[in-house]
Parts: structure tokens; C-alpha cells; sequence
């Protein structure tokens, strides 16, 4: 009798448990007492770890000053097999499926598309992918981070050719769609912008060991500049190659790739790279967003090295728990997308123009600037411009 009587009595705390759980939120992803988000672990990416540690170190900032609305940010802990989209889908789709996560954060890659498209399905925010292979036009549950990839390529490539005067372009580009995107974007501006396309090369490898090979090839084309639509390692291994060669021809990160952890070498052999910059020098700018990342990196990670990547992910992380501030404590995912959507003129600390989102926008970042590297650093050679 006292077995049965315990079973019922924890039957009976369990249900009023769920039932509490329901009314906090929309019934997954949401505690009296806990935020669940969707961010992948570390995987060994210059890029997608820098971006996923300032994202967290935003929630971290939050959960230190008591959480939002009493509740802390949490985030499950799964990371990826491999680079290969089926692999980073799996991961989402885990999220979604069985962690129920309230919300996903960042994700990038081919697998963007078919992401968003699990996210839609089960009416899940996917927030701030870092990549502009997804628009959010139209979109009720996608908000996206900085400009898109086609605006950027045509202002990148009408610059080179009109204000630098370089008419003849090679590209050097990973052969998924990120560097599809930009090499056939070189290729649609050619007569207009009155240059000529003299090389393109793929680089399949994510982490190449040495191009030497293929930077020998698109420096026997003569171009005046090739442009990077690359990742990180892979620009690293191009960038090395260059110097090895002793070309001093010029080259151009486009996409997400500018930032001085990817490009520098020793020497200063990445001085005179040219690039579409998203976010001011993290390491130097003294705009006070960047100097309140500086700050909570340096008290989270001592020692780190300040890049674009964490800034990014940093700036969007307190995004996101902005918009969760405004939904108030009773939390649900319709509610906190109906809070987004309010926000106005959300300060940026300088770090991007001001944000504002509404019904019939979700893109958070229009603008950038042409930078140059400069003694190491990428320094800004034009104001904010919008593609």
C-alpha cells in the first residue's frame, strides 16, 4: 500500500510539473527555470567555434546577472561528425527533434537551407546564421546576421575594377555554394564592371596542407587581384603559398572570411589584402561595443586572441537575449519572435549600425566597409556602406 500511495504521489508532482512547465512557455525548450538553445559543441573550425563561443559567452553574461526574467540560458551538447552537410543536419535536426530546443543559434554551410527548412516545419527560431546563403525575407522564424552574399560581391567587384582600376580578376574558391555564390558572381559583373574573369580554381580541401600548386596556376593567368571565396584554412594555405611564391599581386577575402585570424601571415605578407569588413577591429577599436567584448572575453578567456568571429557571435548572442528580455517572463517562441520583431534601433555599441526589426524584416546588418590590411590589421579605407 505505502509502494502504491509513493507512485501515485510521484505521478501526481510529475503532472503538476509538466503542467507549470506548459504554462511557462510553449511546451519545449522553455523551464521555470531554464532557456534551452540549439549551439553546436566546439569542432575544430577557426571560424564556427569563435563564432559558437561568443554566442554562449553572451548567455554566459546573462545567466552571471541572474538569468533573464529568472531564467538561465542552457544549451545542448552535440557536435558534429564532419564538415559534410548530411552530418551538420543531423546535428539540427537532433536539436530539434530530441533536445526540443527553444531556439537554434548560428548553424552555417550548405546545409543552411535544408536547416531553415526543419526549423520552418516545426515553427523553431533559427537564429542568426552566420552565412547569407539564407534570406529571412518573408520568413516568420529565420532571423539573419550580415549582409547577403550577392550585394557584397557586386559592390566588392565594381570597387576593384572602378576605384582600384584592376581589370583582369581570378578567383580561388571552396566548390560549395558559399564559393559558387562569388565565383559566379565574377563572372555575371564581368561586362559591366569591364574587367575580365582570367582563372578560376576550386580548392576542395577544408584544411589543404599546400596550394602552391594551384596559386601557381591563377598567378600565370597575370591577374591584377584574386579573390578568396574560401574558408579560413583554406585562405590561411593560400595566403602562406603567396609568400612562398613571392607574387605580390593583389588579394580579396570576400564573405566572412575578413578577419586577421585568417588572413594574416608572418612577415606582414597579407598586407595590401583587400576585403568586405562586417565588424570593426576587434583587437583596436575603441567603439564601445567592441570594448565591452574585449572586456567579457578577457574575464571569460584569458589570454585569447581577439577576433571577428567571437565579436560576432558575442554582438548577436545579446541579440538574441535582448529579444528574450522583451518577451517577458512568459516565454513562449511566438512571443519572443513577436518580441524581436519590436525592437528598434537596438544599440550595437558601434559594432554594426543600429538595429531594427519589424513583421516584414528579420535582417539584422545591411552594411560594411572596404578594409585593407595594414600592418597586420584590417583598417577601414570607406565608411558604412549598405550593398
Amino acid at each position: 500500500m505505502n509502494v502504491m500511495r509513493s507512485v501515485v504521489l510521484l505521478v501526481a508532482v510529475m503532472a503538476i510539473a509538466g503542467v507549470a512547465r506548459g504554462r511557462q512557455g510553449d511546451g519545449s525548450g522553455v523551464t521555470d527555470t531554464t532557456i534551452d538553445l540549439g549551439v553546436e559543441s566546439a569542432v575544430g573550425s577557426l571560424s564556427l567555434d569563435g563564432e559558437n563561443l561568443g554566442f554562449k559567452l553572451a548567455f554566459e553574461e546573462a545567466n552571471a546577472a541572474g538569468g533573464v526574467h529568472g531564467r538561465r540560458f542552457v544549451w545542448a551538447d552535440r557536435k558534429r561528425k564532419s564538415a559534410e552537410p548530411a552530418d551538420v543536419l543531423d546535428v539540427a535536426r537532433r536539436m530539434l527533434d530530441e533536445d526540443r530546443v527553444f531556439a537554434l543559434v548560428n548553424f552555417s554551410g550548405p546545409a543552411i537551407g535544408d536547416i531553415a527548412a526543419h526549423a520552418r516545419l516545426r515553427k523553431v527560431p533559427l537564429m542568426f546564421p552566420h552565412t547569407a546563403l539564407v534570406s529571412s525575407e518573408g520568413e516568420r522564424y529565420i532571423f539573419t546576421s550580415f549582409p547577403r552574399f550577392e550585394g557584397e560581391a557586386e559592390m566588392m567587384f565594381r570597387y576593384l575594377a572602378t576605384t582600384r582600376g584592376f581589370h583582369r580578376i581570378a578567383v580561388a574558391h571552396d566548390p560549395n555554394a558559399y564559393g559558387l555564390t562569388f565565383r559566379d558572381a565574377l563572372r555575371l559583373h564581368a561586362s559591366s564592371f569591364k574587367y575580365e574573369v582570367v582563372g578560376e580554381m576550386p580548392i576542395a580541401s577544408r584544411t589543404p596542407a599546400d596550394v602552391s600548386a594551384e596559386l601557381a596556376t591563377l598567378a600565370a593567368t597575370k591577374p591584377d587581384a584574386i579573390v578568396m571565396a574560401l574558408y579560413p584554412e583554406q585562405a590561411q594555405a593560400l595566403m602562406a603559398a603567396r609568400v612562398r611564391a613571392g607574387w605580390r599581386g593583389r588579394m580579396v577575402s570576400v564573405g566572412p572570411l575578413t578577419d586577421e585570424a585568417s588572413l594574416a601571415v608572418p612577415g606582414g605578407g597579407a598586407d595590401g589584402t583587400l576585403g568586405f569588413c562586417y565588424y570593426p577591429d576587434p583587437e583596436r577599436s575603441q567603439v564601445p561595443g567592441v570594448i565591452r567584448y574585449r572586456a567579457a572575453i578577457t574575464r571569460a578567456h584569458p589570454g585569447r586572441r581577439f577576433d571577428r568571429y567571437t565579436l560576432y557571435g558575442y554582438t548577436f548572442g545579446r541579440l538574441v537575449a535582448a529579444g528574450v528580455e522583451r518577451a517577458g517572463r512568459t516565454l513562449t517562441r511566438e512571443g519572443f519572435i513577436d518580441a524581436m520583431e519590436s525592437l528598434t534601433n537596438w544599440d550595437a555599441g558601434g559594432v554594426m549600425p543600429d538595429v531594427s526589426f519589424s513583421a516584414t524584416n528579420h535582417h539584422a546588418q545591411r552594411a560594411g566597409f572596404i578594409c585593407e590590411m595594414q600592418g597586420g590589421r584590417l583598417v577601414s579605407v570607406t565608411d558604412w556602406i549598405a550593398p
